[in-house]
């Protein structure tokens, strides 16, 4: 008997179930088999179960930068002066000899921006703080942009390492941002970035802490093999804008044992239109063993119209995050999200613990309304997406999936979880949801309602004509 969906989950004969979600495996993994639709379905829903319940290793293969032994160290500095021709000399010195790798020592490195080149290293010893000055005038604006403060671009073999701290300083910025959105001044040049790495090849970046970035701690765009190990990225809550790690287009990530807190986005993938047909521009991801604090959670989107495909997250800590798993987009920026996985998460005092919404940033009033599409057709697909393993206590709201009337959410699998909130889940537009062994206790009102949804292994009850409130 071939392999079978029945319910939430697909039945391999002799194996036992495993989640609906799976099914994507078939089309990426063996469609060009040469085998029957039938045959390549039991082939490849046998193959994924077996390494699903071993517990095989699906750690990105991600090959370490090549750093040459070459080391140049920088004089030691107390942060009076500015210490950027020191920094960068030694860069450009190891770049042009082939690569190498510049060491700062314990003190304090006060500095403009900075450029890495090919299989270079930035090593911040113990005690090491790297200061990024405060001034415009070290930032000079080119149209609406700053440098950012470390930058690579074009390169390969890039890593950034040590027990140091980088400091941003980003409190004059932040005052100077916030009082031009108050005066409604729009064309202002950009803050800068505190580390933006784009169009490189084999990047680590290991132990680090940054604090205080003007916008963004990192900002990783069209690049491949990137490792994230160990790091801290700290800043105020409040802080605007300043998302940890944003990872637009990026392939074969791994990011690990990592500790978050900032006013923005504590780990975000994002891409635009796709530049190659069938292939999605973030692909292969790995987050794993990390704790985030506040921030706005693990987000994907809002802009995902090139496609997001292969992401498991895995052994997360989240404590009063304002969401936890999220996923956002709206008609004009939308594209396909899928095979997405999470599992082995703990979440305390989350504002939206899941929240997968075609509707960004604002739902309307009631699910049996829709906005405008205003001639926009990039609708958001979000489909075959498994959630495993999850606790949530002390939260106000606990799930919200709400899809699109003509383009529904489809395959979301949630299995051994437990939720405690104020407030039970709803799920709108949504098809082939799947309950298996989950608990979810509101302190007042139906544990699940739906509107337009096929959902099973829970019960549910249909959403009212009250307007949608969350808490």
């Amino acid at each position: 008997m071939p392999a079978a969906f029945v319910g939430p989950y697909w039945v391999v004969p002799g194996e036992g179930k495993m989640p609906e979600a799976a099914r994507v495996f078939l089309a990426h993994e063996v469609a060009a088999s040469g085998h029957s639709l039938k045959t390549r379905a039991s082939i490849a829903l046998v193959a994924l179960f077996a390494s699903v319940s071993s517990g095989a290793d699906t750690t990105p293969v991600i090959p370490p930068p090549e750093i040459p032994s070459l080391v140049k160290e920088v004089a030691a500095s107390d942060g009076t002066a500015l210490a950027t021709a020191a920094i960068q000399q030694a860069l450009d010195a190891v770049r042009d000899a082939g690569g190498g790798r510049v060491v700062l020592p314990a003190g304090r490195f006060r500095s403009g921006p900075l450029v890495l080149g090919n299989k270079t290293e930035l090593h911040l010893s113990k005690a090491s703080v790297l200061v990024m000055s405060d001034q415009n005038s070290d930032f000079p604006a080119e149209g609406n942009r700053r440098p950012a403060f470390l930058s690579a671009s074009n390169a390969h073999d890039i890593r950034i390492s040590g027990e140091g701290t980088i400091e941003g300083q980003g409190e004059r910025w932040w005052k100077i941002f916030l009082d031009e959105k108050a005066r409604g001044i729009k064309d202002a040049p950009r803050r800068p970035q505190l580390i933006a790495i784009s169009r490189c090849e084999r990047v680590e970046v290991e132990g680090i802490s940054t604090i205080d970035p003007p916008n963004t701690h990192y900002s990783f765009k069209d690049c491949q093999d990137l490792a994230i190990r160990g790091i801290k990225a700290i800043a105020p809550d409040d802080s605007p804008n300043t998302d940890a790690l944003n990872l637009s287009s990026v392939h074969n990530v791994l990011i690990e044992h990592c500790h978050i807190s900032t006013g923005d986005d504590n780990i975000v993938l994002l891409c635009s239109a796709a530049r190659k047909k069938g292939v999605p521009e973030v692909e292969n991801v790995l987050i794993r063993d990390c704790t985030l604090g506040f921030g706005h959670g693990l987000s994907i989107g809002s802009y995902t119209s090139g496609g997001v495909r292969n992401v498991t997250a895995e052994n997360i800590t989240f404590d009063g995050t304002t969401s936890g798993i999220r996923m956002k987009a709206w008609r004009d920026r939308g594209g396909v999200v899928e095979d997405i996985h999470y599992r082995n998460i703990a979440m305390k005092h989350v504002r939206y613990p899941v929240w997968i919404t075609s509707y960004y940033p604002k739902p309307p009033a009631h699910p049996s309304e829709d906005q405008p599409s205003e001639g926009k057709s990039l609708n958001p697909v979000w489909r075959d997406i498994s959630i495993e393993n999850l606790t949530v206590t002390d939260s106000p709201n606990s799930i919200l999936l709400w899809g699109l009337p003509d383009q529904s959410i489809d395959g979301v699998t949630i299995k051994n979880s437990k939720i405690s909130a104020e407030t039970g889940a709803l799920v709108f537009h949504a098809k082939n949801i799947g309950f298996a062994n989950v608990s979810i206790t509101p302190a007042a009102g139906p544990a699940l309602r739906h509107f337009d949804a096929e959902i099973q292994g829970l019960k549910s009850e249909n959403y009212d004509d009250k307007p949608v409130k969350s808490k």
